[in-house]
């Protein structure tokens, strides 16, 4: 089973905003040793739609999708699920997963800290 990770991100109307998501494919890309798709819910592309098609092109079967957001706002609860109704509707061949998000994790409020840090030293 073929299987492909899309990494979900809101997108912007501010170019630099959007290649954020783009640096953040590819550290995990790095740490996974499997390549890693940014798609975007607004603002910029591929969105996840079109990278979904674009990964079944592909060849997957499996297909997990890591939504980069902190809580679980709007999108979170339901903009992303309708897409996803949709696309499991059009490709009932292919497993699509839904992680969780960033949510409240431990390693979000040490990455808030040490930005913190960083503020307080300079």
């Amino acid at each position: 089973m073929k299987t492909e990770i899309i990494l979900l991100g809101h997108g912007s109307r501010r170019a630099e905003a959007n290649q954020g998501l783009l640096v953040v494919a590819e550290k995990v890309s790095s740490l996974l040793g499997q390549p890693v798709t940014p798609a975007y819910m607004a603002h910029d592309r591929p969105s996840l739609p079109e990278a979904v098609a674009g990964k079944i092109n592909e060849g997957a079967s499996r297909i997990v999708i890591m939504p980069l957001f902190l809580f679980r706002g709007i999108h979170v609860t339901i903009d992303i699920h309708e897409e996803l109704s949709e696309l499991c509707a059009q490709h009932p061949n292919v497993e699509i997963v839904y992680t969780k998000e960033l949510g409240a994790d431990d390693s979000i409020a040490s990455l808030a800290c040490e930005r913190i840090k960083e503020a307080i030293v300079e």
